[in-house]
């Protein structure tokens, strides 16, 4: 590992206790908490946790239809530190913690000590390495987007907006950029900037959003593809656990207001040279005086985010409030729709300098796994330039006027039917990955369809 027992030792000499956790395929985190004397045993050995953990629904429910539970006899596997990433939580972390907390990312190996092709941070390091073979290297950003909330449900059991902390009443109106609309929260931002410090994540922009008490988090472009996606997973707990210590909550939901804005994952991605001569170059941009969209990887590229976009929306779009984000008309593009500088558009090229020419990818919803989404983003990339594939007709203007979604799933369950059947999910994630994840979500959705809602009976009974 890049640091050893002893180095982490004297770094870190108030350890006492660590949060050692990982993102199942939901994106949520799970894991143990550790006294200080397991650090090394976390290292070199790791802890023994259940390959069932990755099967689990968004309840925490094992599904047994995934094979990981009685078919495998539950079975154990290690779950090693990732390298680099203990971190101090913060004086008064969530649960009354203090400056003795630390946390760190953790994840699970086999037998033999590889990679488990079940965890889906080890299959976007596979991914990764695969685009390397091809000569490609990955540049990522996320961006993510949440609402602020009250902690407390309304009387109808839904979600209510937090209110501001000097007034003691939610925003009444949408203020997309506003400044006032950010200092309204401004302390528990604040809060959450230094908790993305203590993390070592390297977040850059915070904005207020469409929706009201949303905001949007940036983390920096990264050449570690790797790393970027455990700090859109660290920044989704930590900004929940100091949202949560400020009083209020904070939700990654979809679509969590049916009347406002749902809230995205948004990736940017560039594709650069990782061989030859032109080692470091981006492969995505145009040569001087050519119109952005004039590269042919960029295009194929964008082909292949298009023709894989179906098969990939069951990770996109993981949950049945997802699909509520589904809608035309509320910065949500979700369509095979591409342009330049045009945020109506589902594959959108932001205006940059060409050394910086890139996609944003604004499909997924923001509670999505940051790996397995990135790791579908990147294989649909490779495979559109791999085989030259063309992307739909440019979009100019309004993409909402009139959507492409020429045979994508319409709703959750053909999203998972669609993803199970798929020969690229397959060669992207894995045989056994694709299996577990198409059960789980299965298994969820049935749970989902199975319940009876307080609307039925207003409308029915």
């Amino acid at each position: 590992m890049a640091q050893n027992y002893k180095i982490l030792s004297k770094k870190f000499p108030h350890l006492q206790r660590i949060t050692a956790m990982f993102a199942d395929s939901n994106g949520i985190m799970r894991g143990k908490i550790l006294p200080k004397e397991s650090l090394e045993k976390l290292m070199h050995e790791g802890i023994l946790l259940p390959a069932s953990v990755f099967g689990t629904d968004a309840t925490g429910e094992s599904v047994a239809e995934t094979g990981l539970v009685w078919d495998s006899g539950d079975a154990d596997f290690p779950f090693q530190m990732v390298a680099d990433s203990l971190h101090d939580m913060g004086e008064g972390g969530g649960g009354g913690v203090g400056a003795n907390e630390f946390a760190c990312l953790i994840q699970m190996f086999d037998a033999d000590g590889n990679p488990h092709p079940l965890d889906p941070r080890s299959i976007l390091g596979a991914v990764i390495a695969r685009l390397e073979a091809m000569g490609l290297h990955p540049t990522i950003a996320p961006e993510l987007e949440f609402y602020l909330i009250n902690r407390q449900l309304d009387a109808h059991g839904l979600g209510q907006y937090a209110p501001i902390p000097t007034a003691d009443a939610p925003p009444s109106t949408n203020q997309i950029y506003g400044i006032e609309a950010f200092d309204e929260f401004g302390a528990i931002l604040d809060e959450m900037r230094q908790a993305c410090t203590r993390a070592n994540i390297r977040a850059d922009t915070a904005i207020s959003e469409y929706g009201r008490g949303q905001y949007e988090i940036n983390i920096l472009h990264n050449a570690n593809a790797l790393r970027a996606a455990d700090e859109a997973a660290l920044l989704r707990y930590h900004t929940r656990r100091v949202a949560r210590r400020c009083g209020v909550d904070a939700t990654f939901m979809g679509k969590p207001f049916a009347d406002d804005t749902g809230s995205g994952f948004h990736l940017h991605v560039s594709l650069w040279d990782a061989r030859g001569d032109k080692k470091g170059n981006n492969l995505m941009a145009e040569k001087s005086g050519d119109d952005p969209t004039a590269n042919p990887i960029l295009r194929h590229a964008v082909g292949g985010l298009a023709t894989y976009l179906k098969d990939s929306f069951a990770v996109f779009a993981p949950n049945a409030n997802a699909w509520r984000r589904i809608l035309p008309g509320h910065y949500a593009p979700v369509d095979k729709s591409w342009g330049v500088n045009n945020r109506t558009v589902n594959f959108r090229i932001p205006a940059s300098p060409a050394k910086a020419r890139r996609i944003e990818h604004r499909a997924a919803s923001a509670d999505c796994n940051p790996y397995l989404t990135t790791a579908l983003i990147l294989g649909a990339m490779a495979e559109g330039i791999e085989n030259r594939l063309d992307p739909p007709p440019i979009t100019t203007g309004n993409a909402y006027e009139n959507p492409n979604r020429a045979d994508l799933p319409q709703d959750w369950a053909e999203a998972n039917r669609i993803f199970a059947e798929s020969a690229f999910i397959k060669k992207w994630l894995g045989d056994a990955y694709t299996h577990v994840f198409t059960a789980t979500k299965e298994y969820e959705r049935r749970q989902f369809a199975a319940q009876i809602t307080p609307l039925e009976w207003q409308w029915y009974r």
